[in-house]
C-alpha cells in the first residue's frame, strides 16, 4: 500500500509538473530541481525494497532448506535406529544359532545316548523349550517392532503434512511479499516469480519423492514382518507335527515290544509245558531205577543181625515206593487232565494234599483242610524230615544195640567191621537217593503250580475276551440308542420347531380375528354414524323444506291478502297468473323433495349392501379361525403322543443304565481277576524284561541317535534358511538405506543448489539494476 502511495504521490507530483510546464515555461528549472530530487527518493526507495525482499527471499530459502535438512535428519535418525534394531534382531538369531550348535555338540549327544530312549526323550524336550522360548521372545520382539513401525509411519506422515502446510504457508507469503513489492514496475516480477515457483515445483517433486521413497521402505519392512510371521508359523506347525510323530513312533514302539514280549512269553510257557511233559515219562523212568537200586541194596544186605535193619529199609522203601506211586498216579492224571478246566486241577490237588495229609499222625485233619496251599505243601515236607530223622536215629540206635551183642557173642571178630562198613556205605547212599527224590517231588509240585496258573490263565483270558465281546456289543448298543436318542431329539426339536410356527400362526390367526372384529366392529360403528348423519340430513333437509314451504305459504297468503286488499279493481287476468306461480312452486318443490328421497334412498341402500358384504366377510373369517383352530387341535394331540413316546423311550433309557452298571459292576469283578492274574503275570515277566532290558536300552539308543541326529540336521537346514532370508533382508535393508542416503544428499545438493541459484538471480538481478541506475 504504500509502494502505492508513493507511485500516486509521484504520478501527481509529475503530472502537476507537466501541467506546470504546459502553462509556465518560466518555471522550468525549478521543476527540473523538483523532478530529480523526487526521482532520487524513489530511487532509493526502490533500493530499499528490492533489499528487504531479498533478506526475505534469503530468509524464507534458508528456512525451508534448514526444514527439509531438519526432516532429513530425523528420517536418517529414524533409520539408523531401525538398521539398529534389525541388527539387535540378526544378534538375538545368531546367538540362538551358536546355543543350538553348542546344545546340538557331539558330547551332549553321546551323553544322552548314554541313558535310556526316554532319557533321550526328556532331554530332547528339555532342550527344545529353551530355542521355543527364544523364537518366541524374537517373535514378540517382531510384534514390538512392528507396532514401532506402524507409529514411526504415523508420525511421519504427519510431519510430511506439516512440512507441506509450511511449505504452502512459506509459498503464499513470499507470492504476497513479491506482489508488494515495486519490482513489477521494473519488469523483473515476472521473472523472479517464474523462477521461485520452479524451485518451488522442484521442492515439491523432491517431497513427493522422499515420500514415496519412505512408503517403499516401510512396505518392504512390513513384508519382511511377514515374512517372520509366516515362518514362525509354519515352525509351529512343524514342531506340532514333529511332536505328534514322535507320540505316534514311541507308541508304536512301545506297542510292538508289547506284543513281542507276549509272544516269547506265549511260546515259552507252550515250550516248557511241552518239555515237561515229554520229560515227566524220564522222570518216572528214574523214579523207578531209583526203587530198582535200593531194592538191590536191600538184597544185598544179609545176616541174621541185619535182618531187622533189612525189614526197616524194606518198610521204608515199602512207604516211599506208595508215596511215589501215589506221585506218579497223581502226575499220570495231571498229564491226562493237562487241558481240562481249573476245577478238575483243584480236586486233583485236594485228593493229592489227603493222601499226603493220612501220614502224619500228630496233625489235625481240619487245620489242614484250613491251611493255604503254599503252608501244606509246607508243613508236608516238615512232617516227612521229621518223619526221617527219626527213623534214622533209630536205626542207628539199633545198630549200636547189635553191634555190641555182635561183640559179645563173636568176641570181636571181622565181620561186624565189614558189615559197619557196609552199612555206613548204605547209610550215605540212602540220604543222597532221598535228597533226589525229594528234588523230583519238588519239580512236580512246581510244574502241578506252573500247570494250575496256566489253566487259571486260560480260563481269566477267555473270560476276559468274552468280557471284551459283550463290552463291545453294549459300547455298539449304547451307540445305536445315542443315535436313536439323537435321531428322537431331532425329531422332538423338529416337533417343537412346528409347535412354535404353529403357535406364531395361532397368534397371528387370532390378531387377524381381533382385527377383523375391530375393523367389524369399527365399520358398524362408522356406518351407524353415517346413518345417523344422513337420517339428521334428511330430517334437517325436511324440516327446511317445510319451513321453506310454510314461509311461502304464509307469504303467499300475505301477498293473496294484500293483493286482495290493495288490487280490488285488477282484471281476473292477474288472479290467474297468481294462482299459476303459486301451482308452479308447489310442483317444483315436490319434485325436489322427490330427488332428494331418491338420493337418501340411494346412499342407504349402498350402506345396506356395504354392511352386508362385511357381514359376509365376517363369517368367513370366523369359519377359517374355527378350521385353523381345528388343525392347531390335532397338531397339539400329535405334539402330546410324541410327547409320551419321548417319555416312554426315556424310560426305557433310564432302565439301560441300570443293566449297564450290572455288567460293570460284573466286568469290575473279571476285572479284579484279571488284575490279580496279570499280577502274576507281570511276576513272570520280570525275568523276562531283565532279559530284554539290554536290547530295548541299545535299540533305544540307536533310535535316539537316529533321531537326534535327524532333528539336528533338521535344525540346521532351517536355521541355515532363515539365515540366508535374514541376511537377503539386511542386504535389501542396506540398499534401501544407502538409497535413501543419496537421495538425501541429492536433495541437500539441489537444496544447496537452489540457494545457490537464488543468490547468482539476486546478484543478476542487482547487477540489471545498477546498469539500469547507470544508464539512466
Amino acid at each position: 500500500m504504500e509502494n502505492l502511495r508513493v507511485t500516486d504521490a509521484s504520478a501527481l507530483s509529475c503530472g502537476d509538473g507537466l501541467v506546470q510546464l504546459d502553462n509556465n515555461f518560466q518555471e522550468s528549472d525549478k521543476l527540473e530541481d523538483k523532478l530529480l530530487e523526487g526521482l532520487d527518493s524513489y530511487l532509493q526507495d526502490i533500493n530499499d525494497r528490492l533489499t528487504i525482499s531479498r533478506m526475505v527471499s534469503d530468509s524464507v530459502i534458508k528456512g525451508v532448506v534448514s526444514a527439509v535438512k531438519q526432516e532429513a535428519d530425523e528420517k536418517i535418525a529414524q533409520k539408523e535406529l531401525e538398521v539398529a534394531g534389525l541388527k539387535g534382531m540378526l544378534h538375538l538369531y545368531h546367538v540362538d544359532v551358536d546355543e543350538k550348535e553348542f546344545l546340538g555338540s557331539p558330547l551332549t549327544c553321546e551323553k544322552e545316548f548314554l541313558g535310556s530312549p526316554l532319557t533321550c526323550h526328556k532331554s530332547k524336550s528339555s532342550c527344545h523349550p529353551r530355542t521355543y522360548y527364544k523364537f518366541s521372545d524374537n517373535f514378540v520382539e517382531n510384534d514390538r517392532l512392528r507396532e514401532s513401525m506402524g507409529s514411526l509411519r504415523n508420525v511421519a506422515e504427519l510431519q510430511f503434512k506439516i512440512l507441506k502446510k509450511e511449505i504452502d504457508r512459506m509459498r503464499g507469503f513470499s507470492s504476497i511479499r513479491r506482489i508488494g513489492s515495486g519490482s513489477e514496475q521494473l519488469g523483473l516480477g515476472g521473472i523472479l516469480r517464474d523462477k521461485v515457483s520452479e524451485r518451488w515445483t522442484d521442492v515439491d517433486v523432491i517431497l513427493e519423492a522422499l515420500r514415496a521413497t519412505i512408503d517403499d521402505v516401510y512396505i518392504q519392512v512390513e513384508d519382511m514382518f511377514q515374512l517372520s510371521k509366516v515362518s514362525r508359523c509354519a515352525w509351529q506347525q512343524e514342531r506340532e507335527f514333529q511332536a505328534e510323530i514322535e507320540g505316534m513312533v514311541i507308541k508304536n514302539c512301545i506297542r510292538s515290544l508289547q506284543e513281542e514280549l507276549e509272544e516269547r512269553f506265549w511260546d515259552q510257557n507252550a515250550r516248557f509245558c511241552g518239555n515237561e511233559s515229554v520229560n515227566w515219562l524220564e522222570k518216572i523212568q528214574e523214579i523207578s531205577s531209583l526203587r530198582q537200586e535200593l531194592d538191590d541194596i536191600s538184597k544185598s544186605l544179609s545176616g541174621h543181625e541185619i535182618g531187622q535193619l533189612t525189614s526197616l529199609m524194606s518198610l521204608e522203601i515199602g512207604e516211599e515206593y506208595n508215596y511215589n506211586k501215589r506221585s506218579d498216579h497223581f502226575q499220570r492224571k495231571v498229564l491226562s487232565n493237562h487241558g481240562s478246566s481249573s476245577t478238575l486241577i483243584w480236586e486233583g490237588n485236594g485228593k493229592h494234599e489227603d493222601t499226603k495229609n493220612n501220614t502224619p499222625e500228630s496233625s489235625d485233619p481240619a487245620q489242614l483242610k484250613l491251611m493255604p496251599k503254599d503252608e501244606l505243601v509246607f508243613e508236608m515236607t516238615k512232617m516227612r524230615r521229621n518223619h526221617e530223622s527219626k527213623l534214622q536215629e533209630m536205626t542207628e540206635k539199633n545198630f549200636f544195640l547189635k553191634r555190641e551183642l555182635l561183640r559179645l557173642r563173636n568176641g570181636g571178630s571181622s565181620l561186624p567191621l565189614k558189615k559197619d562198613k557196609e552199612l555206613d556205605m548204605l547209610k550215605t547212599k540212602i540220604p543222597h537217593f532221598i535228597s533226589r527224590l525229594d528234588g523230583i517231588l519238588l519239580e512236580n509240585e512246581a510244574l502241578h503250580a506252573f500247570g494250575e496258573n496256566a489253566d487259571n490263565i486260560g480260563c481269566l483270558k477267555d473270560r476276559l475276551e468274552s468280557l471284551l465281546s459283550e463290552n463291545r456289543h453294549l459300547r455298539d448298543s449304547l451307540s445305536d440308542k445315542k443315535k436313536e436318542v439323537t435321531c428322537l431329539t431331532s425329531q422332538v426339536s423338529d416337533a417343537e420347531n412346528k409347535m412354535s410356527y404353529h403357535h406364531l400362526i395361532e397368534a397371528k390367526l387370532l390378531c387377524d380375528v381381533e382385527d377383523a372384529h375391530f375393523k367389524h366392529s369399527i365399520s358398524e360403528d362408522v356406518y351407524k354414524c353415517a346413518l345417523r348423519e344422513l337420517m339428521c340430513q334428511i330430517k334437517w333437509v325436511t324440516e327446511e323444506s317445510d319451513l321453506q314451504c310454510n314461509t311461502l305459504q304464509d307469504i303467499y297468503k300475505i301477498f293473496f291478502n294484500g293483493a286482495i286488499h290493495g288490487t280490488e279493481l285488477s282484471s281476473e287476468y292477474e288472479i290467474e297468473d297468481s294462482d299459476m306461480e303459486s301451482i308452479i312452486t308447489q310442483a317444483l318443490c315436490g319434485i325436489i323433495y322427490r330427488e332428494a328421497l331418491k338420493d337418501a334412498e340411494e346412499k342407504v341402500s349402498c350402506l345396506n349392501t356395504k354392511y352386508v358384504n362385511e357381514n359376509k366377510i365376517r363369517v368367513s373369517l370366523e369359519v377359517e379361525a374355527q378350521e385353523k383352530e381345528a388343525a392347531i387341535r390335532l397338531e397339539v394331540a400329535n405334539k402330546e403322543r410324541l410327547k409320551q413316546k419321548i417319555y416312554s423311550l426315556a424310560a426305557s433309557l433310564e432302565e439301560k443304565p441300570e443293566l449297564l452298571q450290572e455288567r460293570s459292576e460284573e466286568s469290575n469283578v473279571m476285572k479284579g481277576n484279571l488284575d490279580k492274574a496279570l499280577e502274576k503275570i507281570a511276576q513272570y515277566k520280570v525275568k523276562m524284561c531283565e532279559l530284554n532290558q539290554k536290547l530295548e536300552l541299545a535299540m533305544g539308543k540307536l533310535r535316539g541317535a537316529d533321531e537326534e541326529r535327524r532333528m539336528l540336521h533338521d535344525s540346521n537346514q532351517e536355521k541355515e534358511k532363515a539365515l540366508s532370508l535374514v541376511k537377503a533382508k539386511e542386504k535389501e535393508n542396506q540398499m534401501q538405506m544407502e538409497s535413501i542416503i543419496v537421495l538425501v544428499h541429492g536433495l541437500w545438493k539441489a537444496v544447496h543448489g537452489l540457494e545457490c541459484r537464488v543468490k547468482e538471480n539476486i546478484s543478476n538481478i542487482s547487477l540489471r539494476y545498477s546498469s539500469f541506475l547507470t544508464l539512466d
